[in-house]
């Protein structure tokens, strides 16, 4: 389970090194207004409040997909048990756990964007 959550931190954090790479076309969150490519020291559109909520929302959405594929973990793990309780015993807790995470991760969007809205 511990090379699972490593195998998988790893994977997300080297696919977040190659984010910017999948706006090559200038139209992304560090793009220039009047086309084309950022300038060298260029800072990000928008104000810091709006760009928070957005890296908070990325972030929040990456958790999503974490806490989705620890559900169909568990579906497999569960499936495969056969027979085996200590095994289904623990696919029962890790889906718990998943749909428990699923649930906080959409109250903290709802929160985030309540707080957004309220601060304008």
């Amino acid at each position: 389970m511990k090379s699972l959550i490593k195998k998988t931190s790893s994977s997300l954090a080297l696919a977040l090194l190659f984010v910017n790479q999948a706006f090559a076309q200038g139209t992304g969150f560090w793009s220039n207004p009047k086309g084309g490519s950022a300038q060298p020291g260029a800072t990000a559109s928008g104000d810091l409040g709006t760009n928070i909520s957005t890296m908070i929302n990325y972030f929040l959405g990456i958790l999503g997909l974490v806490a989705v594929g620890f559900l169909i973990y568990a579906g497999i793990l569960m499936v495969t048990a056969g027979g085996n309780e200590e095994q289904v015993g623990k696919a029962r807790k890790l889906i718990m756990y998943a749909i428990a995470g699923i649930v906080i991760i959409l109250l903290s969007y709802t929160i985030v964007q309540f707080v957004t809205a309220a601060l304008g």
